[in-house]
Formats: structure tokens, C-alpha cells, sequence
């Protein structure tokens, strides 16, 4: 765990403030008239090569349409996805108030950010905008990343029914649409679209004051083919108000060697302090007075944007502030043209520009300035302040994009940076990496005289050992590493607020530390030291020691012993506003409710979560809240609720596996199994199996294959019912599972356990502990089922026969072939009275209160197949 100390987040306004539209703009009615069919379709594509004047048309039509728009423009450096999707959030805002503020939390993690909760809740957000309102992303082929374009298809295929999103490209983007089945839905403006026909070409230049007879525009629009890059590079080489025949006969060379006629016509004709202002500036992206003059060294900035922007398209205004950009064609010629003529400045430029934004407090782009300008010595004393606040929101990407481009003999030398590595790699289960990079720092340390540094460097080390190791699960070499750091050295650095060390998994035993549960029920005064030594590195508590303690507990089926540390672990989390601790421990309490048959009590506990989550303001846990809830439900045999909760779920049995979704993906599962959907139940818990096994996860594990053996149980596929649950007994007496069992609620899993020790039993060389840890969890879950029997809590599916009594069993036979009461009396040969005594008792073990239910709930749960 690296320490931390500063991180500051720099963003562009501009680049999710709609552009200006020029004041020479000539109106192109055909083009207004198409983009408005863009209201009836979910995607319009604006594609066309440079110079087509794709932003311009849609800046106008924009102003004329009075709709409410947000725009973002792209560069290449928006390919890290975090930064990309910050803008996206960034420039939605102004539709649905309050979204930034709201997926902010996200981008501290990379799991989230892969599993797409950002979008997730960009659209649960926006679907409950009233007007229509379009989104424009500007120069979307320069997006390359395969996750951001992912991220961007699944943004379109949930897009909310009032929003339209716009894209404006060169060549069309590498989105997954045909799959989507949205090609009626899209509407695509191109490059035939966009040429300029003579009437526009002759308001172009008429617009400009320059005068063009009717021969002259046809000569232009033959000539350029109405590509509005070379109508305007003829603009701005005019020095008279008409055309001459040989710049017309130049016009030919415009498509295919623009740079050239740029080079010759435009630039060579500039005044001189004008083109070494516009070289000079092409190292910026964004263009004001007072950066073009830290960046020129003179102090007429103001000036020249005011003269580039007269008559030209090529300088883009991006808002009220006289904030500009150039045109990419403009931009990349006039570098190759610096690069060509004076390299050498070009380090110059950037280290001005480095400048101007530190000084500012614009840190990420002092940053890419001074490694542009090959100024790594001054980068890496920005950078490395910004490393430990970056690992702890699990910004990887950002930290590794700077110091990739580090020469090695700065990275390989800078503790801060081996410290960044060391997370990183741990965070990924790489473990052997990881340590490469905490080896590293303790051949740092070696060199280190100044005795502060040398300490820094001490508790570097540990946590960091710390971080890998309660990761990896091995706690003798986690408490060994602990103790060579005394609690005062860790109290020195008490700079972090806590460690978060679950992002998204609802149960303890299902996060990257859940290992250190073994240490708490095996070596409780070690456990204790290291907590205690974690500490005092932290300002607030989260709640973890407490958590690691009731979960092992609760897992072990010591419910009781379970309850204090879990309210102590809700406190502490409560008050740290750490959602990672917070809701696996109101999940255990409410499952404890449920084994309780306070059915009503574990609801009540999930709404008090999700009260405590408003307040955090981490809506993703919100989704995995409503899966546990729909589970509950699921148990009661409600499958209406169930339903509605997949409808709106955004799920598949081919929807991608990661840690965020595995948990919902679970619960859909559970519900496919319930309505009988056995064919894609498998499908999707094949693939969820083989996810568990690839992330080693044993506690999902388990869970799917109870669920694959309940499957094939169904299935009346004995070998493959026995094979499942002995794979899953075989992990959980090596965990120590208990209540992952139990929990299913469901005789059957007794009957599947019954069957697999019986079958072990005539196995030759059987573990007996396997058969003795079967017969456990069978005495466990029947005792379970016994209080929940005595309860109004129904008890799921199909192996409800063990709760009832042969002669129940056949009173629910005939109860659910529509015997009447008389007709059951007369078939069992028994009184009436007794008919209705087997039927109290049924209705009471099944949970329902009539014959309609009853009848109901064994059609739905297979009971009697």
C-alpha cells in the first residue's frame, strides 16, 4: 500500500462546452433538415474525412434547434477510460443534475469502471430526463480503446428513451451496433452529404465579401468536390475579391496535398509574428491569451486568436472566454512544420507550457507537458505526490501512463513509484510481479542515508508486503513482515483515512481479503496485532477487523457469537462511510434474521443499507442490495417480484462475467433454475464456474456448483447431481464452509447431500472426512429447516417432502390433481376433520395460506415432479 499524501484532478471545461458556431457560416437547410429525423432514432453517425465540416454543420443546426444538448470533444489522450468516461459524466451533468457527483465514487476503482456501473447509472439517471436531449461526441475515431468502445455500445443499446446520442467521425468507429439491432434506428450523414453544392459554395465566399461569378463556383465545387477544407484554405490565400485563374488551377492539388497548399498559399503569405505565433502554439491543445503568451514569450496572444479567428474555420472558439482550439488539420500541419524547421524549440515550448500549467495547479497537464518536453526530472517530483492517493482509487491507468514514459532509470530508482507498481500488481493477483516491485524498495531503502526517508521507506515496504500478502493468503509471512515495524513507525505515516478493500462483493468471504479470516479463527493474537498495527496507519475505523471476525463466525454457523463483532463492524463502518465493510455486514445480519425466519426483520435491515448508502453515495451497491433482496424474495416462491427484477437488470446468460456482476449473475441463475429454464441455467452457470475457478473464488464457487447439483437433481441426472456437490464439498471442508450450505434454504440440497455420501460410501478410497463433513452440513441444514418450519417463512423447493409426513405427502398429491376435500376423504379412506388437519399443517410448512397458493407453489417449484 503506497502512503499517501496529495492528488489533484485537473479538468478541461472546455472539452464538454459546445463549441461556437463561426460567424461566416453558411446555413445548410438540406442538412438541418435531415439531422431533425435524428429525434426518431437512438444514433445518428456523422461520418466523413478531415475537412468535411462534420462539427461545424452540427454546431448549427444545434443553434437552430433550441434542443437541450450536451457536447464533449475528444483527443487521443481521453483513450484511458476513466478519463474518458469522467467527461462523458462531466458533460451529462447539465441533463440530469447531480450525475457527476454521483459516479464520481467509480472512478476509484477499476473494477467498477470495467463493469461499466458508471454507464449503469448514467442511464438509470437520464431515463428519468422528461425531453428529448442530445449528446454529441466530437472526433470519436480518435477513441481506440476496446473498453471504451464496449463501454459506448452498451451505453447505446440501454440508451434512455429521451436521449440521442450524436457521433461525429472520420472513418466509422468500432462500435458493436449490428448485434443490437438498431440499423432502423440510426441515421448516418456522410461524406456525400456534406460537400458543399454550388449555391452553398457561392453564400460561402459571398459571405466573406468575395465575389465569385457563376463559371468561378463551378470551377471551385469541380475542383474541390465541396470539401470545405479547401474552400477555406482558398478563403484565407484571397488578397483580392475575386479568384484567379491560376489559384483555381492550383485548386487541384487541394484533396490530395493540403499540407502543401497551406505551406505555399496560406502560411508563406502570413505576416511573420503571425505564423511564429501559430507554429509555436501547435504544441497546445487548448489555445487562451494568457498560455499562448507564457508559451511565445511575447504578449500577443490576445491578438493573434482574435486574427486566426477571423474568416477562418480552422481556430474552433470553445466558450464565452476566448478559449480556442485549432482544427486538427491545421493543428497537425503547422507541428510537422515546427518539427521540420526548428525541432529544437519543441522541448522549449513544452516546458513553458509545463509551466504555466503548474503554476495554474493544472497538475495532469503540467505533467504530460513535461514529459512531452523531455523534463522527467520535474515530471516525476509532480508525479510521484499523486501516486499514493492514485493507487488508493485504483486510477492504475493514469499513473502507469505517466510512468511509462519515464526513462527506466527514473522509474527503477523512485520508492513512490516502486510502491504504485507493487499495489497495482497485487491488485491484479500477480503476484510474482508485485513482489519484484516490493523487493525493489527495499534495495532503495538500502541506499538511503537521510533517516526519515529510510523509515518512509520501512513502512513502504510493509504495507505494501502487507497489501500482497493478506491478498494471497499467506498470513505466516503477513504477520512476520507485520512485526519487524513497531506501532509507533506505522503511527508516524497516520496519513490515509482508511483502506476500502472491497469494491464490490456483498459477502465478506468473496473479497480479496477474506483469508484473514482463517487468522482470526486459527491465530487470534496475531490477527489481533495486525489490525491493531493497520490502525495506526488510518484515521477512521471502516470496520474491517470487527467484520473479519463476525463473517468467519457467521460462515462457521455460530450465529450468536456472530451478532456483536457484526454491530461493531456496523458502527465503525457507518461512521467511516465505508461501503467495502458496510454492506457485507448488514447482509450477514439480515441473513442471520432469515435463519432466524424474521423474514420481514432481513428486509427491514436492507432498507436501513440502503438508507446508509444514500449517505455514501455509491449507488453500484445498490444494485447488488436489490439482487440479495430479489433472492429473498425468490425464497418465498414470489416470482412475479423476481421477474420485474430481471426486466430491469440489463442481464443475459451472455451478459460479461467480472466480480461486480458475478453476485446479480447468481441470483439470475437462482431465478431461470425456479421458472424451469434449465437449458440456459446451465449455459450461465457453466460460465459463471468457470469465471470462479480462473479468479479463484471458492466461496462462489461453491455456490454455483450447489446450484449445478440442485440442476441436475432436477434433471434426475444422479451421476452429474453427485458429482457436482462432491466438487463442492471438496472446497468447502478445505475453507471451512458451513452456512454456504445451510443457506440455500432448500431440503434438496439434504437429499443431494444424502445421495453424495451414499454414493461415497461405495466408493473405494473415499475421504471419509468428505462423508463426515456431508453428514454435518445434513444435520446443520435439517435443524435450520426445523426453525424455519415453525415459522410463516416458506421453505424453498422441491425437497420440501423431508419436512412432510408420508400421509401429508399424499394429501398434497391429491390437493394439487384438485380433489376435493370429500373426494380426498374418500380416496385415503380418512375423516374430514383429519383431511383438513394434513391441510393446516401443509399450508403452514409450505408458508402459503390457501389452496390457490399451494397449488401454485408446487406447479412453480416442481414439487411433486
Amino acid at each position: 500500500m503506497a502512503i499517501s499524501r496529495n492528488y489533484d484532478t485537473s479538468w478541461i471545461k472546455t472539452k464538454y462546452s459546445m463549441p461556437k458556431a463561426n460567424q461566416y457560416l453558411v446555413s445548410r437547410r438540406r442538412l438541418h433538415q435531415k439531422l431533425n429525423t435524428s429525434l426518431d432514432r437512438k444514433l445518428t453517425m456523422v461520418t466523413a474525412p478531415a475537412g468535411y465540416g462534420k462539427t461545424t454543420v452540427v454546431i448549427e443546426w444545434l443553434e437552430n434547434s433550441n434542443l437541450p444538448a450536451s457536447w464533449l470533444s475528444v483527443d487521443p489522450e481521453d483513450n484511458n477510460p476513466m478519463l474518458f468516461w469522467r467527461y462523458v459524466c462531466a458533460a451529462l451533468d447539465k441533463m440530469a443534475a447531480g450525475i457527476n457527483k454521483d459516479v464520481e465514487y467509480v472512478f476509484t476503482s477499476q473494477e467498477l469502471l470495467k463493469a461499466n456501473i458508471q454507464i449503469n447509472i448514467l442511464i438509470d439517471r437520464l431515463t428519468g430526463v422528461e425531453q428529448d436531449f442530445l449528446f454529441i461526441i466530437d472526433d470519436i475515431h480518435l477513441i481506440t480503446n476496446p473498453l471504451i468502445l464496449r463501454g459506448l455500445s452498451y451505453l447505446i443499446k440501454y440508451l434512455p428513451p429521451r436521449m440521442h446520442l450524436i457521433l461525429i467521425s472520420r472513418t466509422s468507429p468500432a462500435l458493436e451496433l449490428a448485434k443490437f439491432e438498431i440499423k432502423l434506428q440510426m441515421l448516418k450523414v456522410g461524406e456525400k452529404d456534406l460537400r458543399f453544392q454550388e449555391e452553398e459554395i457561392l453564400q460561402f465566399y459571398e459571405l466573406r465579401g468575395l465575389r465569385l461569378d457563376t463559371g468561378e463556383v463551378q470551377k471551385v465545387e469541380s475542383y474541390t468536390e465541396g470539401w470545405a477544407a479547401a474552400l477555406v484554405t482558398i478563403a484565407m490565400s484571397m488578397e483580392k475579391d475575386s479568384v484567379s485563374n491560376d489559384m483555381i488551377a492550383r485548386i487541384a492539388r487541394c484533396r490530395h496535398g493540403i499540407y502543401q497548399y497551406l505551406k505555399d498559399e496560406v502560411i508563406e503569405a502570413w505576416p511573420l509574428a503571425k505564423k511564429k505565433f501559430a507554429l509555436k502554439t501547435s504544441v497546445l491543445d487548448t489555445l487562451c491569451e494568457s498560455l499562448c503568451d507564457a508559451v511565445t514569450g511575447d504578449s500577443n496572444g490576445r491578438r493573434m486568436l482574435q486574427d486566426l479567428s477571423e474568416r477562418s474555420e480552422f481556430l474552433i472558439p470553445l466558450d464565452d472566454e476566448n478559449t480556442y482550439r485549432y482544427h486538427h488539420l491545421l493543428k497537425n500541419f503547422l507541428y510537422e512544420l515546427l518539427h521540420k524547421s526548428d525541432p529544437a524549440s519543441i522541448l522549449e515550448l513544452h516546458a513553458r507550457a509545463a509551466a504555466w500549467y503548474q503554476e495554474q495547479g493544472l497538475t495532469s497537464q503540467a505533467i504530460e507537458h513535461y514529459l512531452s518536453g523531455q523534463m522527467y526530472d520535474n515530471a516525476l517530483m509532480l508525479i510521484e505526490p499523486q501516486l499514493a492517493d492514485l493507487a488508493g482509487k485504483n486510477d492504475y491507468d493514469t499513473a502507469i501512463s505517466w510512468i511509462a514514459r519515464l526513462p527506466e532509470s527514473h522509474r527503477e530508482n523512485s520508492l513512490d513509484v516502486a510502491g504504485l507498481y507493487a499495489d497495482y500488481y497485487a491488485s491484479l493477483n500477480c503476484f510474482d510481479l508485485s513482489q519484484k516491485w516490493i523487493d525493489r524498495i527495499k534495495e532503495l531503502a538500502v541506499k538511503i542515508d537521510d533517516p526519515g526517508r529510510k523509515l518512509y521507506a520501512k513502512v513502504l515496504f510493509s504495507l505494501a508486503s502487507a497489501n500482497m500478502l493478506m491478498r494471497e493468503g499467506k498470513l505466516e509471512e503477513l504477520f512476520s513482515i507485520m512485526k519487524d515495524v513497531g506501532e509507533n513507525e506505522y503511527s508516524y505515516y497516520k496519513t490515509l483515512e482508511y483502506f476500502d478493500f472491497n469494491a464490490s462483493d456483498i459477502y465478506f468471504y468473496r473479497c480479496p481479503i477474506y483469508k484473514t479470516a482463517i487468522l482470526f479463527g486459527e491465530r487470534y493474537d496475531e490477527f489481533s496485532e495486525i489490525a491493531r498495527k493497520l490502525r495506526t496507519v488510518i484515521t477512521k475505523h471502516p470496520g474491517y477487523a470487527p467484520l473479519v471476525a463476525g463473517a468467519y463466525l457467521y460462515e462457521n454457523n455460530r450465529l450468536e457469537e456472530a451478532i456483536p463483532y457484526l454491530l461493531e463492524a456496523l458502527e465503525e463502518a457507518r461512521s467511516a462511510k465505508c461501503p467495502g465493510a458496510l454492506v457485507p455486514v448488514m447482509v450477514d445480519l439480515a441473513r442471520i434474521k432469515r435463519a432466524r425466519g424474521d423474514l420481514p426483520g432481513a428486509f427491514a435491515v436492507l432498507d436501513e443499507c440502503e438508507k446508509e448508502l444514500q449517505k455514501i453515495n455509491k449507488i453500484h451497491w445498490n444494485y447488488l442490495i436489490n439482487a440479495f433482496r430479489t433472492r429473498l424474495y425468490l425464497d418465498t416462491g414470489d416470482m412475479d417480484i423476481a421477474v420485474k427484477w430481471i426486466d430491469s437488470s440489463k442481464l443475459s446468460i451472455y451478459s460479461e462475467i467480472n466480480r461486480i456482476k458475478e453476485f446479480e449473475l447468481i441470483v439470475y441463475a437462482r431465478i431461470l433454475i425456479a421458472r424451469n429454464h434449465t437449458d440456459d441455467a446451465g449455459i450461465l452457470l457453466a460460465r459463471l464456474l468457470s469465471f470462479t475457478e480462473a479468479e479463484a473464488r471458492p466461496h462462489s464457487r461453491v455456490e454455483i456448483l450447489n446450484l449445478l447439483a440442485v440442476l441436475a437433481y432436477k434433471r434426475s441426472e444422479l451421476s452429474s447431481t453427485v458429482s457436482y456437490m462432491e466438487k463442492s464439498l471438496t472446497t468447502g471442508i478445505e475453507e471451512g464452509f458451513v452456512r454456504s450450505y445451510i443457506d440455500e434454504f432448500e431440503p434438496i440440497i439434504i437429499n443431494i447431500l444424502k445421495q453424495t455420501a451414499r454414493q461415497l460410501r461405495k466408493e473405494e478410497g473415499a475421504n471419509p472426512e468428505l462423508i463426515t463433513y456431508a453428514k454435518n452440513l445434513i444435520e446443520q441444514t435439517q435443524a435450520d429447516l426445523r426453525v424455519l418450519s415453525g415459522t410463516n417463512i416458506p421453505v424453498a423447493a422441491a425437497g420440501i417432502k423431508d419436512l412432510l409426513t408420508a400421509q401429508e405427502i399424499k394429501v398434497l398429491e391429491l390437493l394439487y390433481a384438485a380433489y376435493t376435500n370429500e373426494e380426498i376423504c374418500s380416496s385415503l379412506n380418512i375423516k374430514l376433520r383429519t383431511v383438513k388437519t394434513h391441510t393446516g399443517n401443509i399450508y403452514s410448512k409450505l408458508g402459503v395460506k390457501n389452496r390457490a397458493q399451494c397449488i401454485k407453489l408446487v406447479r412453480d417449484t416442481g414439487l411433486l415432479d
